[in-house]
């Protein structure tokens, strides 16, 4: 009889620990690393040749948007097809519980205005066999998973369930009975085993109506009555997006502060400025542990105005590209409304209207080929025009279904090196679930390989595999994965360094979703194997129908 379930033989294992690499075979059993040596004599009941291959723990990724994906998608691919082994939902302060049943559709509104999802695939693929959040873990647990999935305590829908989801946009107060009601909604989520709890500040997420997040209207008093909360468990994270954000300070000083009164850690997506690394910098010589998220990927958004949000940090951009298709036109033609979107072009300069890097990707009418390939600035100089003139015109003469590009960061590719490299920083952030027709860094684990270690050595693959899967792990409190030491569960990627990269020279569109509706997908190459607690999931991009990931509970991260 085998006496391992598993053996991959051959390969050269990097663990995740930061220790020098070695050439081993791996043996498992029952879902956990139980051997690791040069040589494995005993056989397996299944093995895998893994020669000329890494060994190394799978990736963990700490901010995804797979809260309504996984109801229809266990793997949640892209993130699954990368070499994501686990992952955590409920960022940015959005999700899908608690949630009452009259407020389901404001909700999945809100989630397709501010992180893209198809709405008529939430509304055909979503299961809605919850309304509060211990609830909705139990139901990812029957579900079955192709990979391993902790959930955040999302601020917005926490706020709307005591309050109601419209006036939780109004109110900039609660009253003692409704903290005290928020408090407990938060006590009894981790108590269920919910991994902490993450908000919203970022002036570029605006629900359906343009109008504010709870998380926007909401007092200091209630964040930080929350992380008091947090402080009854010891375990947990703080997940919170400054992105762009006015009162900088003001709530930096107010995340130091939840910080310390939760004892647990925050992780924060800080926008593109040297002045938040500043404070992230102050905040670790004070001993707070807080780390910032940085995307390993540079952002190419591609988008169409019929359905774009990206704008929606620009005041006057927010109401003209709010509605439908046909809502949309009618505002943008009105007399006048362009001065204003003129005016925040100037006022909050981004490389998303930066001109000479906005392009023509695709026009919808044969008499505007022309244009293809053309920036925005050389278009309005051809033509006399104010760039954001050009960039409407065409627009408006294909309906809204121009297909543009631009880049959603400010980042150089030093500066994101620079970052990357910090020791008080996280890459495991890709958006996975969201933006499902702009964008595809979900493909992180591979490009932060295959370009940033391989082709430009920006540190050790030893460092790389512990940036990627042992520091998320351990910040996150997912005990025992994130390495491949023996008892560690066998999460695993097995891949080929030399063949490492993407599949397509450009995402591709395919109509996978719920609905038949669309979405942009990427695959790797050189991933030759995908392993989730000790069962394959993905041979070569194929996947092997197993579902062993499990819904982890942070109660069992205890001890």
């Amino acid at each position: 009889m085998p006496e391992f379930d598993l053996v991959i033989r051959g390969g050269t294992v990097v663990d995740g620990t930061g220790l020098p690499r070695q050439r081993a075979d791996v043996g498992i059993k029952n879902g956990r690393v139980a051997m690791v040596s040069g040589r494995i004599t005993a056989s397996g009941a299944k093995e895998l040749d893994a020669s000329g291959c890494i060994v190394a723990p799978g990736a963990i990724d700490l901010h995804t948007h797979y809260d309504a994906q996984l109801n229809w998608d266990p793997y949640a691919s892209l993130s699954g097809w990368f070499g994501v082994t686990s992952l955590t939902v409920g960022q940015c302060g959005f999700g899908f519980a608690p949630t009452r049943p009259e407020d389901r559709d404001l909700n999945m509104r809100m989630m397709n205005r501010i992180e893209a999802i198809p709405l008529e695939s939430m509304r055909q693929g979503m299961r809605w066999d919850w309304e509060t959040f211990p609830e909705y873990m139990d139901s990812l647990d029957r579900q079955g998973l192709g990979v391993n999935v902790g959930a955040l305590v999302p601020f917005s829908p926490l706020r709307g369930y005591v309050l109601g989801m419209i006036p939780a946009r109004e109110r900039t107060s609660v009253t003692e009975t409704e903290l005290n009601q928020m408090k407990q909604i938060l006590h009894d989520s981790m108590k269920a085993g919910a991994f902490g709890i993450s908000a919203d500040k970022n002036l570029e997420d605006r629900p359906e109506d343009g109008s504010w997040l709870p998380s926007h209207v909401a007092s200091n008093e209630e964040f930080l009555a929350l992380a008091q909360v947090m402080s009854e468990f010891g375990v947990g994270q703080i997940g919170w997006t400054i992105g762009i954000s006015d009162d900088r300070p003001g709530q930096r000083d107010m995340l130091a502060e939840m910080v310390r009164m939760s004892g647990r850690p925050l992780h924060v997506v800080l926008g593109d400025n040297d002045e938040g690394y500043e404070w992230l910098k102050e905040m670790r010589e004070e001993g707070l542990p807080i780390l910032a998220q940085q995307g390993s990927v540079p952002t190419v958004a591609e988008f169409k105005l019929s359905e774009y949000n990206l704008f929606d940090y620009m005041p006057n951009w927010v109401q003209p590209l709010v509605g439908s298709k046909e809502e949309r036109i009618a505002k943008l033609s009105e007399d006048g409304i362009r001065d204003g979107m003129k005016r925040d072009v100037l006022d909050r300069p981004h490389p998303r209207t930066d001109w000479t890097q906005v392009q023509v990707v695709e026009v919808a009418l044969e008499r505007n080929l022309k244009y293809e390939g053309l920036s925005i600035a050389d278009i309005a100089e051809a033509e006399g025009k104010h760039p954001l003139d050009a960039f409407l015109d065409i627009a408006l003469d294909e309906g809204l279904e121009t297909e543009f590009a631009h880049p959603a960061d400010t980042q150089s590719e030093q500066t994101r090196g620079e970052n990357i490299s910090n020791p008080f920083v996280h890459i495991s952030v890709s958006d996975g679930g969201a933006h499902t027709r702009f964008l595809v860094n979900s493909v992180w684990p591979v490009y932060f390989l295959a370009h940033w270690i391989r082709d430009k050595g920006l540190m050790s693959l030893e460092q790389a595999h512990q940036k990627m899967s042992a520091l998320p792990a351990s910040f996150s409190d997912m005990k025992n994965r994130g390495t491949l030491r023996v008892g560690d569960f066998a999460d695993v990627m097995v891949y080929n360094m030399d063949e490492l990269g993407l599949l397509y020279d450009k995402p591709q569109f395919e109509t996978d979703f719920p609905g038949g509706e669309k979405r942009l997908v990427q695959r790797p190459t050189g991933m030759r194997y995908i392993i989730v607690n000790g069962t394959v999931t993905f041979v070569d991009n194929e996947c092997t129908g197993a579902l062993p990931g499990k819904l982890l509970r942070s109660y069992d991260m205890i001890g």
